[in-house]
Order: C-alpha cells, then structure tokens, then sequence
C-alpha cells in the first residue's frame, strides 16, 4: 500500500480465518487451564481445603471478579456489532479493571490473613499461582482493546477485531469461572 491509499478492507474469508485462528488458540489455553483445574481437584481430594490452621478462603468477592469478567465479555460482544465500537468496549476496558482490583483485594486479604508463600505450601501456590496466571491473561486482553480503540480513533474499522476480542472476553469468563469453582468452594 502507497501512501495515501485507502486500506484495503478485510473479506469475509479473513474474518472467518482470524475467528478459526482464535478458537484454536484458545482450545489450547483452555486445556491449559483446565489441566490447572484438575490439579487443584488432586489436592484438594488429597487434604482438606483450606488446610488446617490456613485462612479460610472468601467466595463473594472472588465470584463478583467472575461476573465482571462476564460483564466485559458482553459488553465486547455488544461492542463488536454496534454502530460505534468506543462506548462498549471502554465499558469492558472498565469491566477487567475492576475484576483485577477485586482480584488482587482478595490475594492480597489473604496474604495479611497468613496464606502466604512458601509456608502456605500447594494451597498458597494454588491461589497465588492461578491468580496471577488468569491475572496475566486478563492484562493481555485489556491491552489488546486498547490497540483497537486507538486503532479505531485514528479510523480503522476495528468491529471485526472487537469480535475477537468478544471471544477472548467469554474464554476470560469461563476461565474465571473454573478456577473460582476450583479455588475458593468449599
């Protein structure tokens, strides 16, 4: 492209290609996680959780990260087919920002509760580990939204890699949603 020249706009096929690429990526992020998951279940079924004389672990605050995280992966959704792409999807920006704040209020009640490395052992390094692991994740995300809004202030149409996002925001959710069940249930 010259410049000056108008981009090119995507065709259906590259859409259709950038979506199979994202499935595919994220099956393999999810079996990560899920991987994780099944290693908490092993422990957990080895010792009683939360281990004798180690805080016990809260559920609200966790969960209310959770539905955050769902909150964004809507508001993406929505953003993605919607005339102007900003005002959901800085809503989703707000969305993960508050999940991470919640999140790290929980790590961090439960580190000045005593759960703490390494004397916390598999259960501190469970929390702690996945914590900052779907935390990671999250940051990936909230970056990457943050290319297409500047993307799309300088004019790109970005309501196709909104889409994906979208798609990145439900896997983000439905991570979320195992490792809480995994972690902080009784």
């Amino acid at each position: 492209m010259t410049p000056g020249q108008a981009p090119v706009p995507a065709t259906r096929a590259d859409e259709v290609t950038a979506w199979f690429g994202v499935v595919v990526g994220l099956g393999a992020w999810a079996m990560f996680f899920a991987a994780l998951a099944f290693s908490v279940g092993y422990l957990r079924m080895r010792e009683p959780w939360p281990l004798l004389g180690m805080p016990a672990l809260p559920t609200l605050l966790p969960l209310v990260a959770v539905l955050l995280l769902g909150a964004a992966g809507v508001l993406l959704h929505l953003s993605g087919r919607a005339a102007r792409v900003t005002l959901f999807a800085a809503g989703a920006l707000g969305a993960w920002v508050a999940s991470l704040a919640v999140q790290g209020f929980v790590l961090s009640t439960l580190w000045s509760a005593g759960l703490q490395l390494p004397q916390g052992g598999a259960q501190a390094s469970m929390v702690y580990g996945l914590g900052a692991v779907h935390g990671a994740h999250v940051v990936v995300g909230l970056l990457g939204v943050v290319r297409e809004l500047v993307r799309g202030a300088r004019g790109t149409d970005v309501h196709a890699a909104v889409r994906l996002w979208g798609i990145y925001g439900a896997f983000l959710a439905v991570t979320g949603l195992i490792l809480f069940g995994a972690v902080y249930l009784p």
